[in-house]
């Protein structure tokens, strides 16, 4: 009995157990389903940087905002603000460094890129982080669904809302200073006073032309200042500037309603002696903004418009500094979105001797022409003048327009810097093709040559082209150092001819013929013809005295008989004065022929008259006679000269002033 109750108690529990197990069968747990991926938002987002940069706002609200920042911000926020804001702070240059994370990419989760973006402002660059989420959403129904941008203004700017109000404190750096080897300020700042007036409290009637004469205005311009739309009595005008005169500005003040303001100025103390090289500043111009708008600059902006201050803008002008405040509507309160502390600009230091520089261009008394004086054991540029010039100060504040349009007409061209330029060399090139013919061996300077008469051709193939000497008289043999003394052309005429192949034209070469300098201001460089070759024998003939298409510029010429210093080295010419120091060319010609060459020269300088050490030459043509000269002063021996006079024949007196010491 017991056993068989012992049975059916084992078989109801398993029939039990059957019962559940048929039961979890019939309702089994349900598998958590899958993520859905997607594609890579990598692509789009790759776009959306693109045209972030390009400042293209209209492309990224109509194809690349998700639905909810679009009704958020509108396009009033989101592309009009956008265009203000880049304007009104002069957003350039933005750069945005971005990187996507790894895959998976799933549908249902944002993909958030970390970004730096950086950017160019009117208070300098402009740098912060910031995550830009880009969402999947579906287009169209039963389409593909494509990745959109999360966005709000705080990517305009740090800390940025809708309605806030953005404004800017621009603090202004002090400009760089140019200065001379031996630290005199030829570009530098003063003080300055700007001088306004309030039209409530002027008497334009007994007053405007009496301040008009003080501002070197005219009554006209004064009249037109005051009559502008925006003025009202009570608003302060501005009329101009004026150095710190003590005496002008006791008169203007003595004008009942006028006002000054202390302001900073450019200032040029060697004017017109040094204006090629530093130029001049002044207010931006249109075609200047647009190459130079993504660099902070702004309307009414000063800038280097030429000569070294232009060269150099990046390096005077400094850092600009200032705080761009946003205003927080919502808060009513103002926090400072960005704070750029302003860095001087830098020093530029010349190898220029101003006080030489000022006293050669005074010798010139505002003749047309250039002059250049070099060490030729270092290549320092001592002296770079071109006569007449500018004065660079008629352009600070802003020169008028009179004034301006009377160095346009004047005859002297004082905007054209002759040592730029090239020029016809005449004999001043003799002691190079004497130095080329030495290396080549083809020419012994003891060995004389019989000339007879005036004129020389080599071949009758020359027809009517001949070779003119100037000096027909002087007694055979002539050798190098009586060609040199006489400019014979005719000696340097058969060296250049008797030269193989194309020795002459690559002699040249080495010397610089052809090759721009490289130097801080563009110079033309020299040439040996238009094309660079000798088109005929009798081309090659006569260039050997610097005639047909050969032109020299003028600190080129100066470092080619540097070379006779140096004993046939050539060193790179240098205007900054922490440059390298560069040997264009060695071994030019020896020590022995650069000896030869000096003593013939000291002859032609007793020849010509005075006591330098050199050539000189003068090119008669229908505007004048063009002077040369080129040496060095023998009791000195550190500087190569030359000097060019376009409508005077002695240049020898420029260069003999610049080695004077009164």
């Amino acid at each position: 009995m017991g056993k068989s109750k012992l049975w059916m108690i084992g078989v109801g529990a398993a029939l039990t157990l059957a019962a559940c197990a048929d039961e979890e069968a019939e309702t089994p747990t349900p598998e958590e389903a899958e993520p859905e991926t997607v594609a890579s938002p990598e692509p789009r987002a790759q776009k959306f940087m693109d045209l972030w940069q390009a400042g293209e706002y209209d492309t990224l609200y109509d194809e690349f905002l998700t639905e909810r920042t679009k009704s958020a911000f509108g396009e009033e926020i989101f592309i009009d603000w956008q265009e203000e804001l880049d304007e009104q702070l002069s957003l350039s240059e933005r750069d945005i460094d971005w990187q996507l994370g790894e895959e998976p990419w799933l549908k249902n989760e944002p993909a958030d890129i970390p970004l730096t973006i950086a950017m160019e402002s009117v208070v300098g660059e402009i740098e912060f982080t910031k995550t830009l989420s880009f969402v999947y959403e579906e287009t169209e129904e039963g389409a593909e669904g494509e990745w959109f941008a999360e966005w709000d203004p705080s990517f305009i700017l740090p800390n940025l809302s809708k309605n806030d109000n953005v404004f800017v404190q621009v603090s202004e750096t002090e400009r760089g200073e140019i200065v001379d080897r031996n630290g005199k300020v030829v570009a530098g700042n003063t003080d300055a006073y700007e001088i306004g007036v309030v039209p409530g409290n002027f008497d334009r009637d007994d007053y405007t032309e009496r301040l008009a004469e003080l501002l070197d205005m005219s009554a006209a311009d004064i009249d037109a200042e005051l009559d502008k739309p925006w003025v009202e009595p009570h608003h302060y005008v501005p009329l101009g500037t004026v150095g710190p005169d003590r005496e002008t500005l006791n008169r203007l003040f003595a004008i009942p309603g006028t006002k000054r303001t202390k302001v900073t100025m450019r200032d040029y103390p060697y004017g017109e002696s040094l204006a090629h090289l530093t130029g001049y500043i002044a207010p931006i111009t249109a075609e200047q903004l647009e190459e130079r708008g993504d660099q902070g600059y702004g309307q009414g902006d000063v800038i280097g418009r030429e000569g070294l201050e232009e060269i150099f803008e990046t390096e005077l002008r400094g850092k600009r500094g200032g705080k761009i405040l946003i205003e927080k509507t919502a808060q009513n309160e103002t926090i400072t979105a960005i704070d750029n502390s302003t860095a001087a600009g830098d020093t530029i230091k010349l190898t220029i001797d101003a006080d030489l520089q000022r006293k050669v261009y005074r010798e010139m008394d505002d003749a047309p022409g250039t002059a250049a004086a070099v060490d030729p054991y270092t290549g320092e540029t001592h002296v770079l003048v071109s006569s007449p010039a500018y004065d660079p100060n008629d352009f600070i504040p802003g020169i008028k327009q009179s004034r301006f349009q009377q160095l346009v007409d004047d005859p002297g061209q004082p905007f054209f810097n002759r040592s730029a330029a090239t020029y016809p060399p005449s004999y001043v090139m003799q002691p190079v093709t004497a130095a080329v013919a030495m290396k080549q061996g083809t020419l012994d300077p003891a060995e004389g040559i019989d000339i007879d008469g005036e004129t020389w051709q080599k071949y009758a193939s020359w027809n009517d082209f001949r070779i003119t000497r100037p000096n027909p008289g002087v007694k055979n043999p002539i050798d190098l150092e009586k060609a040199l003394i006489h400019s014979d052309s005719i000696y340097f005429a058969i060296q250049a001819t008797n030269m193989p192949d194309d020795s002459f034209l690559t002699g040249l070469s080495e010397f610089g013929f052809g090759t721009a300098l490289d130097y801080p201001v563009p110079l033309s460089a020299s040439q040996i013809s238009e094309s660079g070759a000798f088109g005929s024998e009798g081309q090659l003939a006569s260039s050997a005295s610097g005639e047909s298409q050969v032109r020299l510029n003028i600190l080129h010429t100066a470092s080619m008989y540097g070379t006779f210093l140096a004993d046939g080295e050539m060193k790179k010419p240098i205007l900054i004065s922490d440059t390298e120091e560069e040997s264009l060319k060695q071994e030019l010609f020896n020590a022995e022929q650069a000896e030869l060459i000096r003593t013939a020269l000291v002859e032609a300088g007793e020849e010509d008259g005075h006591e330098l050490v050199g050539k000189t030459a003068v090119l008669k043509s229908d505007k004048g006679n063009m002077g040369w000269f080129a040496g060095y002063d023998p009791k000195v021996g550190n500087l190569s000269v030359a000097v060019m006079m376009e409508d005077e024949e002695d240049a020898a007196a420029i260069a003999e002033a610049l080695f004077s010491d009164d």
